[in-house]
């Protein structure tokens, strides 16, 4: 029996905010109605996030202002993650009016057959990273993704705390050392292994490294346990990539963000 609806859509919503704290790296702020994670020293709006909107018409407007006054005191970005259950109705045009813009259109994608079986190029080869490989990491989420280095230093972390949380490197032929990284962690309790932060090498792009770190991840996800695969996908580059393996869309997850002047 594969996972249900409402654990799949909780993966798609939650994934992001499923990191616990790490003192003087990575906090969990409180603001009503949001989950949220912030940075102490880093402006991104990858690392300072807010969604998973539990928001009210009458109370929407204050708690978006209380998010700037926030960030801004900080000053730095803020990200806005929009879920297919983000309350009120009207919250994009109240974040437009706000001043937040929008980043990236994704799509929540699952794959419930993790035995699926997908053709890779012989040429990649592809493991679980190691502790001996954390600077590793950090360099291909910082060249590749790219973040900043002290924030692909924190994720890199972050993704080992969580269940069956683990980064996982890819090799080409003709190539030395890693070219591409990705990650997959499930949330407490879960069947559902949520696809992340798959990132390569421009210059490596091409080479069907993608569609290897998926079939490794699923293999493992399926060894582990797990029944169904998730993953939010940009429009624009891996959403149909994921589509050609088998993922299906099951909703919108778009991204704003706030930058502090």
């Amino acid at each position: 029996m594969g996972a249900s609806k409402a654990e799949i859509l909780y993966a798609l919503e939650n994934s992001m905010f499923e990191f616990p704290e790490l003192p003087g790296q990575w906090e969990t702020p409180t603001f009503t109605g949001l989950r949220a994670h912030a940075t102490p020293h880093i402006s991104h709006a990858f690392g300072n996030m807010v969604g998973v909107s539990t928001l009210t018409i009458e109370n929407a407007d204050a708690v978006i202002a209380q998010v700037k006054d926030f960030f801004g005191k900080r000053q730095q970005e803020v990200g806005w993650w929009l879920n297919p259950s983000s309350t009120p109705i009207d919250l994009v045009n109240r974040l437009k009016v706000a001043g937040f813009c929008k980043l990236i259109e994704q799509a929540g994608m699952v794959l419930t057959d993790l035995q699926r079986k997908i053709k890779t190029n012989p040429a990649v080869t592809v493991r679980r990273a190691t502790s001996a490989d954390r600077s590793e990491v950090i360099r291909l989420y910082t060249a590749a993704y790219p973040l900043p280095e002290q924030l692909a230093a924190v994720f890199c972390d972050l993704v080992l705390l969580v269940e069956c949380g683990a980064h996982y490197l890819a090799f080409l032929d003709g190539f030395e050392g890693p070219v591409s990284v990705s990650s997959m962690f499930s949330p407490s309790g879960s069947t559902v292994a949520v696809m992340q932060g798959a990132a390569t090498l421009s210059q490596c792009r091409g080479n069907g490294i993608y569609t290897s770190m998926m079939a490794a991840r699923l293999a493992e996800a399926y060894a582990l346990g797990k029944d169904t695969a998730v993953l939010q996908g940009d429009r624009m580059t891996s959403a149909p990539i994921a589509a050609k393996l088998g993922f299906e869309e099951v909703c919108s997850i778009d991204f704003y963000s706030w930058g502090s002047s």
